[in-house]
């Protein structure tokens, strides 16, 4: 393999980290800004004495109601504070920005020496330090985004890892193990 060939691989290596790297903090800002935005609406809307007393009047045994309606803006509440589901939103847009500026200077200059590639794994390194826990199916789900995308059809079918839908559904709650998880032979409809 001559330097070239390496310094190619390298590139095309890192390429595909980064575009990983950047669609999943796109997908868990995206997941927490959600929620944030559900548990504002659970505690303003089931919080307001107007849906309270909607509910009450529409339904007999009112006080059991009322305290149900209580208990799930309680627990709506706790959920949002204890998780600091705004503070990882902004952290993983945050991390999904420095990953756009590693990907603006790759784009800039796609024949980068091998000097240039190692100064990027490094602030990638930095970057790392930061990174709470990986959702590990989800980073696979990304992986495969990336592959789709960056790949022929031929090669993706040796790449790509299909995931069940139950652990899709859940990856941005469950840390599934992954590890076992191998490509299969994949139809156009499953990878397009």
């Amino acid at each position: 393999m001559t330097d070239a060939d390496l310094r190619d691989d390298e590139f095309h290596k890192l390429t595909f980290y980064v575009q990983r790297n950047i669609r999943y903090h796109m997908r868990r800002s995206a997941f927490f800004t959600r929620w944030s935005r559900v548990s504002s609406f659970v505690g303003v809307f089931f919080g307001s004495a107007a849906a309270v007393t909607f509910f009450v009047a529409m339904v007999e045994n009112s006080e059991k109601i009322a305290a149900l309606l209580a208990a799930i803006v309680a627990l709506v509440s706790a959920i949002e504070l204890v998780v600091g589901v705004t503070q990882r939103a902004w952290l993983h847009n945050d991390l999904r920005r420095r990953f756009l500026d590693i990907e603006e200077k790759m784009q800039a200059n796609p024949l980068m020496p091998m000097r240039s590639i190692n100064e990027l794994k490094a602030c990638i390194r930095r970057i790392e330090a930061d990174e709470p826990p990986t959702m590990e199916a989800l980073e696979l789900m990304v992986r495969n985004e990336v592959i789709v995308s960056m790949y022929e059809y031929e090669d993706r079918s040796i790449y790509y890892i299909p995931l069940p839908w139950w652990v899709k559904l859940t990856a941005h709650w469950i840390h599934w193990d992954v590890s076992k998880a191998e490509p299969e032979p994949i139809q156009k409809a499953q990878c397009a």
